[in-house]
């Protein structure tokens, strides 16, 4: 288990960040990372191992009720009518022979939840992925080079659940603020079983 001195917390991170960088690994062009992991065999791998038809949602509810509460000055999603049944009914027709339709629009933070973070989202010392030049690779117009639609075709491989909630939590779940170790996820592995192993490539799900 690595340790951090915590009287230097900046030394630490820097520390950190180097052994674990993936600078330059896949040549100087690249904008995938590690999901360079994530090839045709990882994905034929996944496929194989379905043995139901059975879907289950991952998703969470958009309102002005939540998920946001005003961190970085993030705002709940706002949902306004374009058009609605009011104007299919007592305004004019939009379409020919007396056909209409409902349209919306949604303002809200692209963080407004969990999500798939692109490459340019994170920069250390004005530096971005592969030693790019932050302003160069992010702009006012977004992500202009290592945004997540880079990976919009590569998302599709085995996946593993690891239900640490059910596994070291009281009743099924852990308390708010909970900090999840490398040493919890090998509980929740150990007590899972052989087919809970993460590999390389694998897309990993975390239960809290």
């Amino acid at each position: 288990m690595t340790t951090f001195d915590r009287s230097d917390p900046e030394g630490a991170i820097a520390a950190a960040a180097k052994r674990v960088s993936n600078w330059g690994r896949w040549g100087a062009d690249d904008v995938l990372g590690t999901l360079n992991f994530l090839d045709e065999a990882k994905r034929a791998q996944g496929a194989r191992l379905a043995r139901r038809g059975v879907s289950f949602s991952l998703a969470q509810r958009f309102d002005a009720e939540g998920p946001q509460k005003g961190w970085r000055r993030r705002t709940n999603p706002v949902h306004t009518m374009l058009s609605s049944g009011l104007d299919a009914e007592f305004g004019p027709a939009e379409f020919p022979h007396g056909l209409g339709g409902a349209d919306d629009v949604v303002f809200m933070p692209l963080q407004a939840s969990t999500q798939w973070d692109g490459l340019g989202h994170i920069f250390d010392h004005g530096t971005a992925y592969n030693g790019r030049r932050a302003s160069q690779v992010v702009t006012s117009e977004g992500d202009r080079l290592t945004g997540i639609e880079t990976v919009a075709d590569r998302i599709a491989g085995r996946g593993v659940l690891l239900d640490v909630g059910r596994a070291i939590g009281a009743e099924g779940e852990l308390p708010d603020g909970f900090a999840i170790t490398a040493e919890d996820l090998e509980a929740t592995i150990a007590a899972q079983g052989e087919t809970a192993r993460v590999g390389r490539g694998d897309l990993l799900l975390v239960r809290t």
